[in-house]
């Protein structure tokens, strides 16, 4: 292993010198395979484990360890610089649960609850095989699957159905992978969940330049992953899907596309649509907009040929996109008018623009294991009981007048730090405060928006956006605000796949069936539709970060199409009744949560500004587990002709 580092010693040390020493210990248990280190040095290093200061987490300064841990965690390091340098294969590259529960609770300073152990142990990155069922047979030739977009979402799907053995084509509009991280070059465009998490299990990222990754830099993290696994073979780019319709009588999609000026068709056994709510911007409905004469850029559409610099600019809209270009372009503008139409919690996000320091980068790249234990530090807050957050403690609520004792923590929370702010400005600090629960409306990472609106050409108007004149705007209020450019981060519209026409068994389509709702079955099945994932579908955002989620789902699918193949299933199809249950189940925990007991919150968490239907009311540790194996009896299924369910062949005694 000391050619991996290139002979560079001295940075070896250095790099162990700083590494966190429990992570140095669980590194070296794993090159080494001694498991007895652990009781010999696990005792002393309890409490010294490094946390990062992140967003939902706050953690006192660290006091690091004392003298007599400081000796223990001096020997771990000493000793797995030696290990390294030994340069032999680790002993122990997989682990077994018993030991990942002891390890990951010297890591976390805590114990995982149980439900959570296996989400852990996968998400962190410590297992890239999730299969359940062993299969009984491979994929028959002529069985092909459809994925629609190359997203983050299709990517995953992708890999996963090529490991899986799986006939598959990607069908995307765009000429190369990434879907919206590809279109949103917006100023100031970036992820605000951590990158540490905010990226697959099965792929693990060392390389992070900073705590939460700018667009570009996590764009090149799909590409790479692309690459890595070489699906752009299996792209078709340039190809946008217009609609679909299932045969009953050959039992497969037909799909129609367009390629430039092509018309093309593609038919698949199972039909998987990976293209995400967020689609087309949401433009708002603004009188007379044709009259302005300067330019009108949506983020989501955004045009770097227009120079702003000095230009009097109205921003529209204070969500993520909002205040990411509010304080990305407020230095480059002569004056920045931000229009308001509800304030929003800001919660302090004390890495928000912070580099990872590139030692620590050298360590995760060049220390086995350590980018996994991280990983694993960095996704303990979502691995934990979160009760009151979202769901409403009502006999909290009797007590207290409260929401839930996280919810209104994490509001206080938000308080103080709008008001250490604007400690002399009451007027800013009434304008900049929402009435409504936390989650109500997705709370937005600070990542400098307060410092931005200190800034003296930088004013902030609550209102909304209601007719356009030649140069300026108006407010539904009859306020006149002239401005040489109008920026509009009012975001998207969430379709649920209403944008497609895609007919399903009894002739209804897709828009038919989500009339007056969209809805779905574990948030990815829809009946009347067999063979048809629709991943990302109602009932599956706001518990999880997009990476976690996507990844559950296409395990789900994989899962799914081994049944298939096992038991010579020509469609499989939810039925209405489980269908029913769950969107019931769901409605009915809903409605204790924030996002229905929203008060005056408005936004697109509500379908049509009325019902929630992208949330989903559960603990991501339990969607894990409901989603390791389709249950087949909510299901109606149609077997290949002549076919019987593949039979596990038992082994004949040889003899000599």
């Amino acid at each position: 292993m000391l050619a991996q580092f290139n002979g560079d010693v001295a940075m070896l040390d250095q790099a162990i010198a700083e590494l966190d020493p429990v992570v140095a210990l669980l590194s070296l248990v794993q090159i080494t395979g001694d498991r007895t280190l652990l009781h010999k040095f696990g005792p002393a290093l309890e409490g010294t484990q490094h946390k990062l200061r992140e967003a939902f987490v706050s953690f006192g300064d660290q006091d690091g360890p004392g003298a007599a841990s400081a000796d223990i965690a001096a020997d771990v390091r000493n000793r797995l610089k030696l290990a390294l340098l030994a340069a032999k294969s680790p002993v122990l590259p997989n682990l077994d649960m018993p030991l990942f529960r002891v390890m990951s609770h010297l890591a976390l300073g805590m114990d995982i609850p149980e439900m959570s152990l296996a989400p852990a142990f996968q998400h962190a990155g410590f297992t890239t095989d999730t299969r359940v069922q062993k299969a009984k047979a491979v994929p028959p030739a002529g069985f092909k699957v459809l994925v629609v977009g190359a997203g983050m979402m299709g990517i995953n799907a992708a890999v996963k159905l090529q490991q899986a053995g799986f006939d598959y084509t990607v069908l995307e509009r765009l000429d190369a992978v990434g879907g919206n991280w590809l279109e949103n070059t917006y100023p100031g465009a970036a992820v605000d969940t951590p990158s540490r998490v905010y990226s697959f299990s099965f792929e693990p990222n060392g390389s992070w330049t900073r705590f939460y990754p700018t667009g570009p830099e996590f764009l090149s993290y799909l590409t790479r992953v692309a690459d890595t696994y070489g699906i752009n073979a299996n792209i078709a780019f340039g190809t946008t899907v217009e609609g679909a319709r299932w045969d009953e009588a050959r039992q497969l999609w037909v799909v129609s596309a367009r390629r430039g000026h092509e018309s093309v068709t593609y038919e698949a056994n199972e039909l998987i649509m990976a293209v995400g709510p967020n689609n087309t911007p949401h433009y708002p409905d603004v009188a007379n907009l044709e009259t302005f004469k300067g330019p009108v850029l949506h983020g989501a559409r955004w045009d770097k040929s227009v120079d702003l610099t000095g230009k009097k600019v109205v921003l529209v809209g204070t969500g993520c996109s909002g205040v990411q270009i509010a304080t990305a372009l407020a230095d480059t503008v002569g004056e920045l008018t931000i229009i308001q139409r509800q304030p929003e919690h800001i919660i302090p996000n004390p890495t928000a623009h912070d580099p990872v320091d590139p030692l620590e980068i050298w360590q995760m790249e060049n220390i086995p294991f350590v980018v996994q234990w991280k990983r694993l530090q960095s996704l303990a807050s979502a691995l934990s009981d979160m009760h009151g957050m979202i769901m409403k403690d009502e006999d909290y609520a009797a007590k207290t007048g409260g929401f839930g004792p996280i919810n209104d923590a994490m509001r206080r929370m938000c308080k103080a730090y709008l008001e250490s702010h604007f400690p002399d400005d009451p007027d800013m600090r009434a304008l900049l405060w929402p009435t409504y629960p936390v989650f109500a409306k997705r709370p937005i990472l600070d990542c400098g928006f307060y410092d931005t609106l200190k800034k003296q050409h930088v004013k902030i108007v609550r209102g909304s956006l209601a007719e356009a004149y030649d140069g300026g705007i108006v407010l539904a209020d009859g306020t006149r605000i002239d401005c040489d450019a109008i920026l509009l981060a009012t975001g998207y519209n969430l379709f649920f796949g209403r944008q497609f026409d895609i007919t399903g068994r009894s002739g209804k389509t897709l828009k038919d069936a989500f009339d007056p709702y969209p809805y779905s079955y574990e948030g990815m099945l829809i009946p009347d539709f067999p063979n048809f994932v629709f991943m990302g579908a109602p009932y599956s955002y706001l518990v999880a970060n997009h990476a976690v989620v996507s990844e559950q789902q296409v395990h789900y699918i994989i899962e799914l199409l081994q049944w298939m193949v096992d038991e010579n299933l020509s469609s499989v199809d939810v039925t209405q009744a489980a269908t029913r249950a769950f969107v019931d189940e769901m409605d009915t925990n809903l409605a204790r949560t924030a996002w229905v007991q929203c008060g005056d919150a408005h936004g697109y968490y509500r379908d049509k500004g009325k019902k929630v239907i992208l949330a989903v009311p559960r603990h991501n540790s339990h969607i894990w587990h409901v989603t390791r194996l389709p249950r087949t009896g909510d299901f109606t299924v149609k077997r290949v002709p002549g076919a019987e369910p593949v039979q596990v062949r038992e082994p004949d005694l040889l003899t000599i």
